[in-house]
């Protein structure tokens, strides 16, 4: 009996070892669904940045797998910049409240009661000692945002953000500006001046926009870009999630961002902090992992860009942070706040770069050429040996 099991078996095995033999060769030479965060990385790394992305490319890379664009987002990232460093920048609202603008999220708008009550543009001596305060703490750009619809007629105060912008880049500080809609010869004063960089975020989508703000259209927004990037400034331009817009208007966003004539040198990604009083402020917040798709999306997208861990991340976690730095972000606002809503606490954030490992960015003004990553890491590599 037990002989004929065992030759049973063996003719059972005879059988079936071909055909298992050939599932398994099969198995293994059957091509892996690669998503489109793996193959559009691949790309951007071998042939750099592009502007013709069309919106169907960007949404397939932002509906990749989490983890599949997290970890390209993060392989685009350490290609092209190096991964620790990290830049502090510093946000001063200089004149606070009294905006006849009514973007929905904002509570300097004059339109909602938020107990916000409307100041003057703060005078020299208090935003130099801001700006001093700052480069101490480790920021190495420092932001003035003014709640202005647009500068036009507003000769006097723009003549003194001037002469802020002078002093504080000779303090050695990268200097942002976000005043509104500026028109082409008031670009070229804060040029003249030395500024560094001007923000206007587009916020959203082109078609969800209009769900948001009344008072500026989108095209606005974009002539603002044109006068920036025409007078030689640095563009910081991104936009808020959490606004009660569909994942697509994300896509769109980024669209619109990344098929400029060139890519926006800085990308803030906001998550929306709610505010009582505005139209906005019983939204539920963001979760993390919307943070992590757009900030990947971004780095594949516009590889060259500062992606910037903005507004909103004061609810967010050391270990949430760490996975937004993994996914290619590069800059934080640091300071107890964001113009008019806390922020993260400076200890916190210096706490936070030694447990992780950053590195403060040193200012960049565009008349050095930073080593290549590759270099920088052979080189902590070599030192560490």
């Amino acid at each position: 009996m037990a002989m004929m099991l065992l030759a049973a078996g063996r003719s059972l095995r005879s059988i079936l070892h071909p055909r298992l033999a050939g599932a398994a060769a099969a198995f293994s030479s059957a091509p892996s669904a690669a998503s489109a965060a793996a193959a559009e990385a691949e790309r951007t790394i071998r042939e750099g940045p592009r502007n013709d992305w069309s919106r169907p490319e960007i949404q397939a890379v932002y509906d990749s797998p989490l983890l599949d664009l997290l970890f390209h987002g993060a392989q685009v990232h350490r290609h092209v910049h190096r991964f620790r460093e990290v830049q502090q920048c510093t946000l001063l609202s200089i004149k606070t409240g009294g905006c006849s603008e009514d973007c929905s999220y904002c509570p300097q708008s004059s339109r909602y009661d938020t107990g916000l009550k409307a100041q003057k543009l703060m005078n020299k001596d208090a935003v130099l000692e801001a700006a001093k305060k700052a480069k101490e703490a480790g920021s190495t750009r420092f932001c003035m945002g003014a709640a202005w619809r647009e500068t036009i007629g507003r000769k006097t105060n723009f003549n003194q953000i001037l002469e802020y912008v002078k002093e504080i880049r000779g303090m050695g500080m990268e200097v942002c500006c976000t005043l509104g809609m500026i028109e082409k010869q008031q670009a070229e004063e804060l040029k003249k001046a030395g500024l560094t960089a001007y923000n206007h975020n587009l916020d959203t989508s082109r078609e969800y926009y209009p769900n948001i703000i009344t008072t500026r259209s989108y095209d606005d927004r974009l002539q603002t870009l044109q006068h920036v990037r025409e007078a030689g400034i640095s563009i910081c331009s991104g936009g808020i999630i959490g606004l009660g817009e569909a994942e697509e208007d994300r896509v769109g966003l980024l669209h619109t961002l990344a098929t400029l004539p060139a890519h926006p040198e800085s990308v803030p990604i906001n998550a929306l902090v709610a505010v009582k009083g505005t139209p906005l402020g019983d939204q539920k917040p963001v979760e993390i992992w919307e943070m992590i798709r757009m900030i990947a999306t971004a780095r594949i997208v516009m590889p060259k860009a500062m992606v910037r861990l903005s507004a909103g991340r004061v609810r967010f976690s050391m270990p949430e942070q760490a996975l937004c730095f993994l996914a290619g972000a590069n800059s934080i606002f640091a300071g107890e706040k964001l113009l008019t809503t806390a922020n993260n606490d400076f200890d916190a954030d210096q706490a936070m770069f030694k447990i992780l490992g950053l590195i403060p960015k040193a200012p960049s003004f565009g008349d050095e050429e930073a080593p290549a990553p590759a270099d920088t890491e052979r080189s902590e590599q070599a030192a560490s040996m």
